[in-house]
């Protein structure tokens, strides 16, 4: 239909061009200000806004056709509307497929106008408005590009992350995730989401900027989603319990339907964030990064013109900063490489590797330092103390823990160190369950040397890094070896006896 559509927008355009005198304008906004960011309004030029002042006094039935083939080659149908009248009567009202079609035509001419910002037609503006926006079959676009700001997050340069991972959602929907980076957020970007996020009622001619919400994200995680399936419009209404034959009127159009899968981009995008943020947790335990509200950004008249960057959703992923900042450099010890190690141990909720995990993040959200060292026990218990019957659980966990990491370059303390550090643990743990005591003093009441040096809140960190160190320990053996928890402390009891440890076979 391109051509045909073509020629249709372009006579179309013509006779609004001798009607139409002044070009509308829109209110869209700009980020200005260093440390504190504020909204200002910018008024651009809207020329579809005439068609809605003035609807259908230009149109001259350039669509009629059109319509009509499009709407004999689609392969759904309009659902029977009821409509009440005046009086209060119902009447059922069967409109035409081809109608509501030409209606949206119309539509997507006011768009081209937009992409030009001008009453007369332009070329390269329709084939723009044409790649971007139309979709006759009521479906969604091929790709998606997503972005999440993230604080708490210093970058050397731009990161990749690779994409060797499947979530549930992801596992029988209709995207996968393509392309993920972790970048700077760039001013278009800004003045898109000030835009998106403005308030209807803003005022247009205000003088002041005013305050905004937080924009103080500098980073922002950049992930782009494909479409898997070419009939989306089946898929999603089949899930909703929907006869994907059948379409309400206010859903015909010609235009890409960017709201039809927010559901599924939604739930996709949330398991992507559960990730990043245990996979930061790990790499660097002592910080907590925090991740703001996502924006689905789909090109059109905005990026077209250069003003801003298009938003058409919002995804809400928040998660509040705690302490800390993490340096994510270059090299062997990056986070891209330790991302491409551990991120598909982090997404998948039914491993024997996700209660320890759901545990250990627990820790960074308790108020109390009593509560972050029990959840630290209990995944301790899941992993160090897995298949323990019959002996002293304080004796074994700094046993099995001590020829665990001792060598490996995870933790730089020696295997005496670890073991006394792990047993002083699990004997405060005791004091607290069994005598309700405070965090700080069980430590004193246990008397260990290695717990010695450290405070309440410093025991509940340390106790995070010592933790992170060894399930990503435990990881690392299936990984490089294919041994499970279970076969790992089997082999750390054979070591015990043997006064060393190498793992596998």
């Amino acid at each position: 239909m391109h051509d045909d559509v073509k020629s249709a927008c372009r006579s179309y355009i013509s006779s609004i061009k001798q009607g139409e005198d002044e070009i509308p304008t829109d209110t869209v906004y700009q980020l200005t200000g260093d440390v504190v960011r504020y909204r200002k309004p910018e008024e651009v030029k809207r020329p579809s806004f005439a068609l809605r002042i003035n609807p259908g006094e230009h149109y001259s039935s350039e669509f009629e056709s059109i319509s009509e083939c499009i709407a004999d080659e689609l392969s759904f149908e309009m659902v029977p509307e009821v409509d009440i009248d005046g009086e209060g009567n119902a009447h059922v009202v069967n409109d035409e497929l081809s109608g509501k079609i030409e209606d949206s035509l119309i539509d997507f001419a006011g768009l081209v106008l937009d992409y030009t910002g001008s009453f007369d037609f332009d070329e390269e503006a329709f084939e723009a408005a044409y790649d971007n926006q139309f979709e006759p079959d009521y479906a969604d676009r091929q790709e998606y590009e997503i972005i999440i700001p993230v604080d708490g997050v210093q970058l050397e340069s731009d990161i990749n992350l690779g994409t060797n991972f499947q979530f549930d959602s992801q596992f029988d929907g209709p995207y996968h995730i393509s392309d993920i980076e972790m970048t700077d957020v760039s001013d278009r970007e800004w003045n898109g989401v000030a835009t998106f996020d403005a308030p209807y009622n803003a005022p247009n001619t205000t003088q002041i900027p005013k305050s905004t919400q937080d924009y103080s994200f500098s980073k922002v995680l950049r992930v782009t989603i494909e479409r898997r399936r070419q009939n989306i419009r089946e898929y999603i209404l089949n899930t909703q319990g929907k006869d994907p034959n059948e379409l309400a009127a206010e859903s015909v159009s010609v235009l890409t339907a960017d709201l039809l899968s927010y559901t599924i981009h939604d739930n996709l995008v949330r398991e992507f964030v559960n990730t990043v943020e245990r996979s930061l947790h790990y790499y660097k335990p002592r910080c907590d990064p925090g991740f703001g509200t996502g924006y689905i950004l789909a090109p059109s008249w905005m990026t077209y013109r250069g003003i801003a960057e298009d938003i058409v959703d919002v995804l809400y992923v928040e998660r509040e900063a705690g302490h800390g900042e993490i340096a994510l450099g270059d090299g062997q010890d990056s986070f891209s490489a330790f991302w491409d190690r551990y991120a598909s141990y982090f997404t998948n909720q039914d491993s024997h590797y996700d209660k320890p995990l759901v545990r250990f993040e627990e820790m960074f959200h308790k108020r109390r330092d009593e509560d972050a060292i029990l959840d630290c026990l209990i995944a301790l218990e899941g992993t160090l103390l897995r298949g323990t019957r019959g002996s002293s659980y304080t004796f074994r966990i700094g046993l099995r823990g001590s020829f665990l990491l001792d060598g490996s370059d995870r933790l730089p303390w020696n295997r005496e160190k670890i073991q006394d550090f792990l047993s002083g643990l699990y004997a405060v743990r005791g004091e607290i369950v069994h005598q309700d005591r405070s965090l700080a003093d069980a430590i004193d009441e246990v008397n260990n040397n290695e717990l010695d040096n450290y405070s309440a809140a410093d025991l509940a960190e340390e106790a995070r890094v010592v933790f992170a160190k060894i399930l990503l320990r435990y990881i690392d053996h299936d990984i490089d070896f294919g041994l499970s928890i279970d076969e790992v402390n089997q082999d750390l009891d054979r070591a015990a006896l043997d006064a060393s440890y190498s793992p596998g076979p």
